[in-house]
């Protein structure tokens, strides 16, 4: 309890200097030369200032229920306090008790009484909520038996992926209890020609005779601006267009969207990478506390120092791994089936609509009663040959024909105003289906919005890593939710699959992966996207929880984007003229046969039944002479028959 008064006191006090600490501590704490307990305090002074944080100091001395100080770390404590207590913020929570939840910590400085203590502090103490590994660590170790006990120290810390690490230990002078000179050691597992190597490097000494390190700059270099040809194990499952592989020769290629941001960031790092997939034959695979399927769980078991392929942020990814920033911003939506083709007949009807069709024909009725009235009141017109059948003229007229001789009277002005009224209605039909017939052979189905999909009964198709995005979501009822039984099923195959509507649903995807299948094969089959179904998905590399990748990597992904390299390379993987019906070349494109097939087809039915009409009146007339003349010769054989009697 007087310790910890101790440092509260000389933490916050105003005005606390080493000479006040000195002159009113405890006879029982104050420091002589011979207890080397001064060489910690320059080491914070000099490295520990860069960022206004706190310093969290932690004893660990074994597996004893009480877990108390030694003496000597007790001064250690005391004089860094005292020495530092103009700027430094110390945290004291749980100094003495069990590894429990704790805020995250940048800098650390770690008191440990022997190899053993560290060995259980990393394998009780060390959880990834309470530390960051990229952050600072200052290790203090009393008793060290030997060098070989060091090296083990730096292997450990190198599996725990702590890397900006300095272990302070005594150096032994021959007798117990004559404690000798300090050293400083340090590791690099991404020096040169050091590649993954842990072995120790003296980087300075603390001297008795005159109270200082020989040296304390360079205690703390940014090791991971340059990896030195370090190779990197990368975990990824192909996803188009984010990863994707091809065989070149005898060698796979890797390339896509992400695969562009890791090359990328090899370049400017300075590290080589390989490869590797599941091998559980589960593509992105279920995130547990344990026994995790998949890529994540090959991230979670440390089996790749980082990966890729589609991984979106979620809660349960962000508990298991470590994500960082989004290197791609997408979204999560509906891919939706297009309804049924307009055949190039119907799109004869689509320039005008019902009503507008419904007026025109109820116009055109009129003009004919007004044609029936003009030669059923006026007998004299009935007997010109320009309106012997009105009907039969309306109908030459309105197709375009010429008509007959006209008198300067009321029946010409009636058919000047029908023939101006079916050239206005003729150029307005024309004009609009050129567009018909030039407009896409397949639309979007009315599926935008998340009521239309239930409300049309379909399912909502999804593979299992996506189901977490869904499950909570109320719009989406669970019984409509099919999973994809496989989810090493080619996006190909699904997405033709849906463009001939054979799902029975929709399919959830990345908008990214939907316009990469369109560019590729959108003239097999479209698909396309329900456009208020989406929510922001946000790409990212995902790591283990242990690792110091995150930070120099989320630097340079930053850069990416804001020098505009992600939007460049994503626009090689998509293409919207399919949804937006964008020609190649501007000018107005010739129409093609499947565009104006119905017009012939209609024009050959009617061209047939003109033709059965001909023959019919053909048939007609044969029989109607046939009959006239056996009535003719029936008569002239009954008056022979008369006479000669």
């Amino acid at each position: 309890m007087l310790l910890f008064c101790l440092m509260l006191w000389c933490t916050f006090a105003d005005g606390c200097t080493v000479e006040r600490c000195e002159e009113e501590m405890p006879p029982e704490f104050l420091q002589s030369e011979s207890t080397n307990t001064r060489f910690l305090a320059p080491i914070l002074r000099v490295h520990y200032r860069a960022l206004a944080l706190e310093v969290h100091f932690r004893s660990w001395n074994g597996n004893d229920t009480q877990r108390q100080l030694t003496p000597w770390q007790g001064e250690l404590i005391d004089d860094a306090l005292c020495r530092n207590a103009d700027w430094m913020i110390v945290s004291f929570a749980d100094l003495l008790a069990p590894a429990v939840k704790r805020r995250s910590v940048h800098y650390s400085v770690l008191l440990m009484l022997d190899y053993d203590a560290l060995c259980s502090w990393l394998q009780h103490g060390l959880d990834s909520g309470a530390y960051h590994f990229d952050g600072l660590y200052t290790i203090v170790i009393e008793q060290l038996a030997d060098r070989g006990q060091l090296r083990a120290v730096m292997r450990e810390l190198w599996n725990r992926q702590i890397i900006n690490v300095v272990v302070v230990v005594v150096l032994a002078s021959g007798e117990a209890d004559n404690r000798g000179e300090l050293a400083a050691y340090s590791y690099d597992p991404y020096g040169e020609g050091q590649c993954g190597n842990a072995a120790p490097y003296e980087i300075g000494r603390y001297a008795n005779n005159n109270g200082t390190w020989d040296r304390l700059a360079g205690w703390f270099p940014n090791r991971m601006t340059n990896l030195h040809g370090c190779s990197l194990t990368v975990g990824t499952v192909e996803v188009r267009p984010f990863s994707m592989s091809r065989t070149v020769g005898n060698r796979t290629v890797q390339y896509g969207l992400e695969v562009h941001i890791v090359a990328t960031l090899a370049a400017r790092l300075n590290f080589t990478f390989r490869y590797v997939r599941p091998t559980d034959g589960v593509k992105w695979g279920i995130l547990y506390a344990a026994n995790s399927t998949g890529l994540v769980g090959l991230l979670q078991r440390r089996g790749a120092d980082f990966g890729f392929g589609s991984l979106g942020f979620s809660l349960n990814r962000h508990t298991y791994l470590r994500m960082g920033v989004p290197n791609h911003m997408t979204q999560m939506i509906m891919g939706i089936p297009p309804k049924r083709p307009y055949t190039s007949f119907e799109k004869l009807f689509q320039p005008f609509a019902a009503d507008a069709w419904l007026c025109i024909a109820l116009g055109y009725a009129a003009f004919a009663l007004v044609a029936l009235a003009l030669v059923t009141v006026n007998r004299r017109l009935a007997r010109e040959p320009a309106l012997q059948h009105p009907l039969y003229q309306l109908w030459v007229l309105l197709m375009g024909g010429a008509v007959g001789w006209l008198r300067l009277d009321s029946t010409r002005l009636f058919l000047i105003g029908f023939i101006l009224n079916a050239l206005v209605i003729r150029t307005l039909f024309q004009a609009g289906l050129f567009q018909r017939l030039q407009s896409s052979a397949s639309l979007a189905s009315d599926l935008n919005t998340l009521e239309a999909i239930n409300r049309a009964g379909l399912y909502y198709n999804m593979f299992r890593a996506s189901l977490q995005f869904y499950r909570d979501n109320p719009s989406i009822p669970a019984s409509r939710i099919k999973l994809v039984p496989n989810d090493q099923r080619d996006w190909d195959d699904l997405f033709y699959e849906l463009s001939q509507d054979r799902l029975g649903g929709v399919m959830v995807s990345p908008l990214d992966c939907i316009a990469y299948y369109v560019k590729r094969r959108g003239k097999d089959g479209v698909v396309y996207v329900g456009k208020d179904t989406g929510f922001m998905y946000n790409l990212g590399f995902h790591y283990p929880k242990s690792t110091a990748l995150q930070r120099p990597f989320d630097g340079w992904i930053l850069r990416m984007h804001a020098a505009g390299l992600v939007h460049h390379w994503s626009e090689e993987y998509r293409d919207n003229r399919y949804w937006t019906n964008a020609k190649e070349d501007p000018e107005p494109a010739s129409l093609r046969w499947n565009q104006i097939s119905g017009g012939f087809y209609l024009c050959s039915a009617l061209m047939l039944l003109a033709t059965v009409v001909f023959l019919g009146e053909i048939v007609y007339f044969r029989l109607r002479t046939r009959r006239l003349l056996q009535r003719c010769c029936g008569m002239k054989t009954r008056t022979r028959r008369k006479k000669s009697v």
